[in-house]
């Protein structure tokens, strides 16, 4: 067994070390970590504050006037194990070159996968969206940039991902900007393009999802919609209730033409929706836009975020402090889909603490307890941890390993995120 625990630790180091050379993504976001017997106590799932939001009251005598704290909240929810379950029989460990290489190419396409998992994350959920034929990289970069500044979005690092191809198309404008300087090679070969274009970090990725769109469906809104911020409570007899500040279910004609992921913009008799500054609440002069992450039936549509309007005269002035477009969407509200090309490959941009990855950790020295099988576990720089555990059989002189990696996705702030098309 010596020789097999070997052959074991050098699949697993392999797996290991390529992995976290690769895990663009995960440094990218934010990661957590959770107590794990929290997560076991609530299914997995556990409920994040979200950014609190204050009025101001004006003028000297305030009596009466004291406010409330609402804490809005999201879910993180912890998805399920990704693995690799290899079997092989005892003749094939004689070679340990073999196991260098397959355990390299376990830790890449573990890499591969996060990465896909949180840049679909981002495609479907991020609410930000355009589509530009500029010919400038910084141009097409920029309206990013504008568009999170004139909503005052919270900018602690902001990353820009390019599809293949686009970068082709603006490499060399980007390129040319002196960006590169200073900065070490290892960072570029891992996937960075250039430094602070437009206040992001560029980088390119070839696992950035298509976006599937098309004709306009143009449905209306049935009814006037009025939402309000939401914290959770507690009943008084010791129930407690969760809302998901992110989403709200809009009632219109028919949903059935729209995709999730689709990005759309409301229009009261033809005038857009209007996204507003977060802090000042002054008018950018831009349509608000959302994206549809859920058609409970044939006649809602769910989107992210939550339209909570700075005119609507039902809200406190507590709520109000919350908005985040002008209006509030009235009957017969026209419903635009914004991503017209049947479909069209992503680009993404985000703040780095608009999406976050929750680790899950695994009582895997368990196993070892049990007779034959054996177990290795690290964590990586990032803080995930990664996982093996393999084991041999002796009726037919085979060896299984199982390498595995446990976490899950959530777009915490789908307007400080969103998706770039180009044309």
């Amino acid at each position: 067994m010596a020789t097999t625990g070997k052959i074991a630790e050098v699949l697993f180091e392999n797996a290991l070390e390529t992995y976290e050379a690769q895990d663009k993504m995960l440094d990218l976001v934010d990661f957590f970590q959770p107590d794990a017997a929290t997560m076991q106590n609530s299914n997995n799932i556990i409920w994040r504050p979200y950014q609190q939001h204050a009025p101001i009251l004006d003028g000297f005598d305030l009596t009466g006037q004291e406010q409330d704290i609402i804490e809005e909240c999201y879910p993180a929810v912890l998805g399920t194990p990704k693995n690799d379950f290899i079997k092989q029989r005892a003749d094939d460990l004689r070679d340990t070159q073999f196991w260098e290489k397959r355990g390299k190419q376990s830790g890449r396409q573990q890499a591969t996968e996060q990465n896909k998992l949180i840049a679909n994350a981002i495609a479907i959920g991020g609410s930000k969206f355009y589509r530009s034929n500029d010919a400038s990289g910084y141009d097409f970069v920029s309206e990013a940039q504008t568009m999170l500044d004139e909503t005052q979005q919270v900018n602690n690092g902001r990353c820009f991902i390019l599809n293949d191809r686009d970068n082709r198309k603006f490499a060399l404008d980007l390129a040319g900007r002196q960006t590169l300087q200073g900065r070490p090679d290892a960072v570029w070969s891992s996937g960075q393009v250039a430094n602070d274009v437009a206040g992001f970090d560029i980088f390119k990725g070839s696992f950035l999802p298509n976006l599937a769109g098309g004709a306009d469906p143009a449905a209306t809104v049935t009814g006037d919609q009025s939402f309000k911020p939401e914290g959770g409570t507690v009943s008084a007899s010791g129930v407690v209730t969760n809302v998901d500040c992110r989403l709200a279910n809009i009632p219109v004609s028919a949903s059935g033409s729209y995709n999730v992921g689709d990005k759309v913009q409301f229009e009261n008799s033809s005038v857009p929706v209007q996204s507003i500054g977060l802090a000042d609440k002054n008018e950018t002069g831009q349509a608000m836009t959302f994206t549809i992450v859920g058609k409970p039936d044939a006649t809602t549509i769910t989107v992210f975020p939550k339209p909570i309007a700075a005119d609507d005269s039902g809200l406190t002035a507590l709520e109000k402090a919350y908005a985040n477009v002008d209006t509030q969407i009235l009957n017969g509200a026209t419903v635009t889909r914004l991503n017209t090309d049947t479909v069209n490959k992503t680009n993404l941009f985000f703040e780095k603490g608009s999406v976050e990855v929750l680790g899950g950790t695994l009582p895997v020295n368990l196993f070892a307890e049990f007779d034959g099988m054996r177990v290795l576990s690290e964590p990586m720089s990032n803080g995930q941890q990664m996982y093996m555990i393999y084991d041999g059989q002796i009726a037919d002189l085979s060896f299984r390993w199982r390498i595995m990696s446990w976490y899950g996705v959530t777009v915490k702030n789908p307007q400080n995120c969103g998706v770039a098309l180009t044309f």
